[in-house]
């Protein structure tokens, strides 16, 4: 691991999110396994203490979010809510205590709905919905009982290095930036992992990931993984039969540049390079795509004044209807420690093309999305929320104000 730059700089982004050190060194997102057990260390009693000591660190949470709008595609109130438990771990088996250890890394999840459709489809799929072409935090679905995490994560050269077999969410590992995580930053896609231009199968499929600091400064992470792989519970290790029989896949390969291996996602520069095969139901009709997808993303952020992540993120498909915009340009800024040291703050503005492969139309959309994420106590979140999408697409509205609110509860 290599030294911190700034203990200053650090200090803020620290309490505010996570703890940087362990996030940098796993070289994977906010949203990772090991990034969210290392935000709860403070919190974790004596018990768990000497499980820790021993390798073994766990964690649970449960996340609420409810989204309303009095202007729904036909002008009519338009609401939805869901919810997911989480229950995730890590067992460093090898190495405990080393630089080079190897880790069994799980996350079991249930997702569902409170209201007749979730979240996921509450944008322009639900019967109460915005008109929008985008989703307003997709990973909360009504899938119920699923693997998202169930994989083998060796470090070695000292920390530089991960290799990861298993089953993985390629969110964890791809176009990834501080703020992205639905859980504790933003909830919009378009300033997720992607910024809704990027073709994504679902979360954890078989999948092989490496990253690698080439450099003190410059790194690669690169990953295969089976595009027709299922998250369900009842259909997870039925990704050994999809991945070596029909052989379709999601690569991906991102090079970028940090200021240390510490500050990898919040000074950050990078360029990520994707291709999404076609898939298909069992039914025969499309699922994540009915053509060869692919594209470019970019992302820029960089820590100032101790405390200001400003952002640019773009992306573009070269190809393909998988994803939901052909190009997709994001400005931004995050705001550590606000309030208090726990707190976070984040503000951004995206312009969209629609993808006319997907859509048969090209049009432009624009929202904007404000975000506070308030901690009290040890295990309580609060984030209220609000987005404003201009000229949404499928509505006969010329502006949609979403209110929103997300609740997470964790140990």
């Amino acid at each position: 691991m290599l030294p911190f730059q700034s203990i200053k700089k650090s200090a803020a982004i620290v309490v505010a999110l996570f703890s940087l050190s362990s996030f940098a060194a796993t070289l994977e997102g906010p949203g990772s396994v090991e990034n969210t057990i290392s935000t709860q260390k403070k919190q974790q009693k004596h018990w768990r203490e000497a499980l820790a000591e021993q390798g073994l660190v766990f964690g649970l949470d449960y996340i609420s979010q409810g989204f309303t709008s009095p202007n729904g595609a036909h002008g009519n109130q338009a609401s939805a809510a869901s919810g997911v438990g989480r229950f995730y771990g890590q067992w460093n088996a090898i190495g405990h205590g080393a630089k080079n250890t190897g880790s069994l890394i799980w996350k079991i999840e249930h997702r569902h709905a409170y209201t007749d459709s979730a979240i996921k489809d509450y944008a322009f799929l639900a019967d109460e919905n915005l008109g929008y072409v985008g989703m307003l935090n997709p990973a909360l679905n009504d899938q119920g009982a699923r693997i998202s995490n169930l994989h083998w994560k060796q470090k070695l050269n000292d920390g530089k290095t991960s290799l990861v077999f298993g089953f993985q969410d390629v969110t964890d590992y791809v176009d990834t930036y501080a703020l992205a995580s639905p859980w504790t930053g933003f909830s919009n896609l378009a300033f997720q992992t992607g910024s809704g231009a990027m073709g994504l199968p679902d979360d954890g499929i078989l999948a092989l990931s490496m990253g690698h600091m080439i450099t003190d400064n410059y790194y690669v992470v690169a990953g295969i993984a089976d595009a027709n792989g299922y998250s369900d519970m009842e259909d997870t290790f039925r990704g050994f039969d999809t991945l070596f029989n029909e052989h379709d896949f999601f690569t991906s390969v991102e090079l970028g540049w940090t200021s240390s291996q510490e500050a990898i996602y919040f000074d950050n520069f990078h360029l990520t390079y994707w291709h999404l095969d076609p898939t298909e139901n069992s039914d025969g009709t499309a699922r994540h795509s009915s053509k060869t997808s692919s594209g470019l993303n970019f992302s820029a952020s960089y820590v100032w004044d101790d405390q200001f992540m400003p952002f640019f993120r773009a992306g573009h498909s070269f190809e393909g209807d998988a994803s939901l915009f052909k190009t997709s340009v994001t400005v931004g800024v995050g705001v550590f420690g606000i309030g208090k040291e726990t707190n976070n703050l984040g503000i951004a503005f995206n312009w969209s093309e629609i993808n006319e492969d997907m859509f048969g139309i090209d049009n432009t959309q624009m929202v904007g999305e404000l975000f506070y994420n308030m901690q009290f106590g040890d295990h309580i979140q609060i984030t209220p929320d609000l987005q404003i999408i201009i000229d949404p697409e499928f509505s006969s509205e010329d502006v949609a104000v979403v209110f929103g609110l997300r609740g997470r509860i964790f140990i």
